[in-house]
């Protein structure tokens, strides 16, 4: 199975050379743990180094995540002229028509793919319509390649539901964030991902100016 790097120094380390290619990714967390960073940054490290992104958001528009790219020193702009980032907002009425509509288009096209957020959807949509939607973008990632990101914020759904859509996905990635002493405690974990070899190990990173970090030092409890 080929392995796509994140270009994320230490990430790629510890996931064996990257994420498996044709890979749908749950990136799940409470909000503030960082789920949602991880995947920007990994769409933005893609584009820097010539590869093509289709963000598509639900509730936010372009310029607002613009202003939160810049907290990182992620500088999207020049990306959108040369075609290589395309923002999506798809805060509309027939949003999952939308969707259908633009997602296979975009996979074709060579762009790793960002659902901001499923949890929306979930929230807002007919359920069955949902699970197409995730199925449409599993499937096109099987045909054209490419590694795509939904985020689910936990504990906005029932159980079952986040069952559900972390059976659909190749891949979850599970974060963390737990108030210590003198600050927060910031971890991951891989808790799936198919065609890959990873160790089932708590990870801790740090959010800084440039994005998340990993620690690549072990810690001793």
């Amino acid at each position: 199975m080929k392995l796509l790097k994140t270009w994320i120094e230490g990430l790629d380390e510890i996931l064996g050379g990257g994420l498996p290619e044709k890979s749908v990714v749950v990136m799940t967390g409470e909000p503030g743990s960082g789920y949602d960073i991880l995947a920007q940054q990994i769409l933005y490290q893609n584009t820097v180094q010539g590869g093509k992104v289709a963000y598509f958001s639900t509730t936010r528009s372009p310029e607002a995540l613009r202003e939160d790219f810049e907290t990182f020193s992620w500088n999207v702009a020049p990306l959108q002229e040369k075609g290589n980032w395309m923002f999506f907002n798809v805060n509309v009425p027939d949003v999952l028509q939308v969707l259908m509509e633009k997602i296979p288009r975009a996979v074709a096209e060579g762009r790793w793919v960002l659902i901001d957020s499923l949890s929306y959807l979930i929230l807002t949509q007919k359920y069955r319509s949902v699970i197409t939607m995730v199925e449409l973008l599993l499937n096109s990632a099987r045909e054209h390649g490419g590694v795509h990101f939904l985020l689910l914020t936990q504990k906005m759904h029932d159980t079952e539901t986040e069952t559900t859509m972390q059976h659909l996905a190749d891949g979850i990635i599970e974060f963390s964030a737990q108030e210590m002493a003198g600050g927060i405690d910031r971890r991951m974990r891989m808790k799936k991902m198919r065609r890959a070899v990873y160790e089932p190990r708590l990870i801790p990173f740090n959010i800084t100016e440039r994005g998340i970090t990993i620690e690549t030092a072990v810690r001793i409890a």
